[in-house]
């Protein structure tokens, strides 16, 4: 049911006369034009689709940031490895292949701390992940201890499952052992 207002709008004599008070120039104008008008109005940009598109770009900058991070992981590199290499290299890709600068790239946070901060949490999920699945399965568990260059002695908890019909094997307690003087 249309308001009160679009009731009124609507009328014909009072668009008419809207028309002739506000827009004397358009008098003349078929509907082809006022069709075009409306559809522009329609598609224009308002502060509501540009706060949208701005959250978007966001949240794909921090999935990609974190994607960078769990790679630097996986590598065993430097996390400032992310600032000092892989920053650069993804802004002069963007920069070289879409012809313009690109924003999101030099606002992507991939600071020695911010990496190193990702890491934890994914490491944190994982974690989470590894329990919840040791609480539906039959599992054995090895302990093992190690000695690591520098004499510097790891015990190390290993757990052993069953996973979609393959083996598995997690690491699930891992710390340095302190030395201790025996007399």
């Amino acid at each position: 049911m249309p308001t009160m207002l679009e009731q009124r709008i609507n009328e014909p004599g009072r668009l008419e006369a809207h028309l002739k008070a506000k827009h004397k120039d358009q008098i003349n104008s078929n509907l082809n034009y006022f069709q075009i008008v409306k559809k522009n109005y329609e598609k224009r940009e308002t502060l509501k689709s540009l706060v949208i598109a701005h959250n978007i770009n966001i949240n794909r900058t921090l999935e990609a940031s974190y994607q960078i991070s769990l790679l630097i992981a996986k590598s065993g590199k430097n996390h400032t490895i992310g600032e000092q290499l892989i920053k650069p290299s993804i802004s002069t890709l963007v920069k070289t292949v879409s012809g313009k600068d690109d924003q999101d790239v030099k606002t992507m946070p991939l600071s020695n701390n911010t990496v190193s901060r990702r890491i934890d949490e994914m490491s944190k999920y994982v974690e989470i992940q590894l329990i919840e699945k040791l609480k539906t399965r039959l599992f054995l568990v090895q302990m093992d201890e190690s000695t690591l260059r520098d004499s510097e002695a790891v015990l190390s908890k290993y757990v052993r499952y069953i996973d979609n019909n393959d083996f598995a094997e997690e690491i699930l307690f891992c710390t340095s052992l302190k030395k201790q003087h025996y007399r």
